[in-house]
C-alpha cells in the first residue's frame, strides 16, 4: 500500500434490503465525495472483504469513484470463492481482479481447534479495523453478539474500542 494512504474500512451486513440499495449506494457516493474532495483520490484507498453485500457495494463504488481497493481476504481467494452463490462469485472475480491489492489476513487470535469461516471473517474485520482510519459501517444498528464475534456489531464495537472514526450507512 502506498504510504500516506488514507484508509476507509468497509464492514457491513451481507443482505441489503433491495429497496434500499439505490438509497444505500446514494449515501456511501456523497461519503467517498466528501473524502475525495478533503484528500485527493489517490490519497484513499478502500478496503474491503468483498464479502457479499456491503462489502462488494462499497468497493464497486470505490473503483467507480477512482479509489484504490484493497481486499484483505478472511482466506484464500479460491476457498472465499467457494463461499459465495454463482453471481456473487462473479462479482468477487471481477473485483479481486481490479483490486490494487489482495491478501489472506493473518490471523490476530488463537486459532481453534476447529475454527469455524467465521472465525476467519472475524480476524478479516479485526484486520480492517486495525489498519483503517475511519469504518465505514453499512449497518441497522442491531447491538447483538454474534456466535463467532464476526457480525457488523462486532466490527463496530471493536472499531469503538479503538477509537476509529465511524461512519454509518443507516440500511
Amino acid at each position: 500500500m502506498p504510504e500516506n494512504q488514507y484508509i476507509i474500512g468497509i464492514t457491513g451486513h451481507r443482505r441489503l434490503p433491495p429497496g434500499r440499495v439505490p438509497a444505500i449506494a446514494a449515501e456511501i457516493q456523497v461519503f467517498y465525495r466528501k473524502e475525495i474532495a478533503r484528500r485527493g483520490a489517490e490519497n484513499i484507498t478502500v478496503m474491503s472483504s468483498l464479502a457479499e453485500g456491503a462489502d462488494t457495494l462499497c468497493a464497486k463504488l470505490a473503483l467507480n469513484a477512482g479509489l484504490r481497493l484493497a481486499a484483505p481476504l478472511p482466506m484464500n481467494a479460491p476457498e472465499y470463492h467457494g463461499n459465495f452463490t454463482e453471481t456473487a462469485a462473479a462479482e468477487f472475480d471481477f473485483l479481486l481482479a481490479a483490486a490494487d491489492e489482495t491478501f489472506t489476513v493473518p490471523p490476530e487470535e488463537a486459532v481453534p481447534a476447529h475454527p469455524s469461516s467465521g472465525y476467519y471473517y472475524r480476524q478479516a474485520g479485526i484486520y480492517v479495523v486495525k489498519h483503517c482510519d475511519i469504518l465505514l459501517a453499512v449497518w441497522d444498528g442491531t447491538e447483538r453478539d454474534t456466535a463467532d464475534g464476526a457480525g457488523t456489531w462486532e466490527t463496530v464495537k471493536l472499531a469503538r474500542e479503538m477509537g476509529r472514526k465511524i461512519c454509518r450507512v443507516i440500511i
